[in-house]
């Protein structure tokens, strides 16, 4: 399936990169060092890097349990139409919930997958029936409520290019 060509990267670039993931209060001289480039170096690559849309931002990563956001819900919803406004009119709805914290398109039997983050089950319910059930164009959405986190990460598995 043809894509986006990838951004070209060298092994510095890499390094630079994996480091900023796993910790973005790294100082440029820390990264230079662990790189093997120069601060200079570095510092030039990570602005290019911010210009090319590579690094989109740096981000605190917050423990939502730590903070009574005990609740992670994965909402699947299916659209009761697919038409030109329907789409745009339901991503725009969702956009507006802070409680939705990412919102995919799929391909299969239903049409979103949202991942949703509230403080308990009372919460949740009270999101989705005078928020996410009242979006128009809802046919129908099955919520799963997360148990545990196996795996949750934001770093990107750049080994693989």
């Amino acid at each position: 399936m043809p894509g986006t060509a990838a951004y070209p990267l060298d092994p510095v670039d890499r390094t630079i990169l994996m480091l900023l993931q796993a910790d973005a209060s790294l100082s440029t001289a820390e990264i230079a060092a662990r790189a093997g480039a120069s601060q200079s170096s570095v510092w030039r690559r990570i602005e290019k890097l911010e210009a090319a849309g590579i690094i989109q931002r740096r981000v605190a990563i917050l423990d939502r349990k730590k903070l009574g956001l005990n609740m992670m819900v994965f909402a699947h919803v299916k659209l009761q139409a697919h038409g030109q406004r329907t789409l745009p009119a339901f991503e725009d709805a969702i956009r507006r919930f802070p409680e939705v914290v990412e919102c995919h398109t799929l391909l299969g039997e239903t049409d979103y997958l949202l991942r949703v983050i509230t403080r308990d089950t009372e919460s949740y319910e009270t999101f989705f029936r005078k928020h996410l059930s009242q979006v128009a164009s809802v046919q129908f959405t099955n919520s799963s409520m997360a148990i545990s986190e196996v795996k949750s990460t934001t770093e990107l598995p750049l080994s693989l290019l």
